[in-house]
């Protein structure tokens, strides 16, 4: 039966309201009240800002993916990296290693992309420094960081390509890159 209020005075419904709102959103919890974390914990946390301070660009994650993502590891990867002309080639990587710069009470991340299309031969036949620029702010320093970009390659004939990605941190003077192998089809016959 669902709750109502009809026939119930106004300091009835004040009371119900209250008792009500208590039940869903519970006590407020102050800051005695939080949990304590272990030290255990508060170490593990300190190893991984330092072992990610040291490490360099590179990535957890770097592949062809059929739409861009969702959010953090949420994709659905191409089984075969085949496109035909005018599909736009989406790639899903995961960075990781990279900076924060620290913006008052927020932190940032700032990182250009680079991009180089290669055919099998190592010939460059597109490029393009500063691709697109990627920022993000938060009040924590975030590390689960993932980003889904899209190339529109028009005019490539029918065989087999290198895509490389390049990231440049612009928080400080690493970068990494990865490489996908990719090949165009033979666009079907349009009667």
């Amino acid at each position: 039966m669902p709750f109502t209020m009809r026939g119930m005075s106004a300091s009835a419904r004040a009371a119900a309201c209250s008792i009500f709102a208590t039940a869903l959103l519970g006590g407020v919890a102050s800051a005695e009240d939080m949990p304590v974390l272990s030290a255990d914990f508060t170490a593990a946390q300190t190893a991984s800002a330092v072992a990610w301070q040291q490490q360099p660009l590179a990535f957890t994650a770097a592949k062809f993916i059929a739409l861009p993502a969702d959010s953090y590891g949420s994709y659905t990867p191409l089984e075969v990296a085949e496109f035909q002309s005018g599909d736009p080639l989406t790639v899903y990587a995961e960075p990781v290693g990279f900076s924060h710069k620290e913006m008052g009470d927020k932190y940032a991340i700032d990182l250009s992309v680079d991009f180089e299309l290669r055919n099998t031969t190592g010939q460059v036949l597109a490029s393009q420094d500063g691709f697109t620029v990627l920022h993000s702010e938060s009040f924590n320093q975030i590390r689960e960081y993932q980003t889904s970009l899209s190339f529109n390659l028009q005019g490539l004939q029918a065989g087999e390509y290198v895509l490389k990605v390049q990231f440049n941190d612009e928080n400080s003077d690493k970068l990494g890159s990865f490489e996908l192998p990719f090949s165009m089809k033979e666009s079907p016959l349009q009667n």
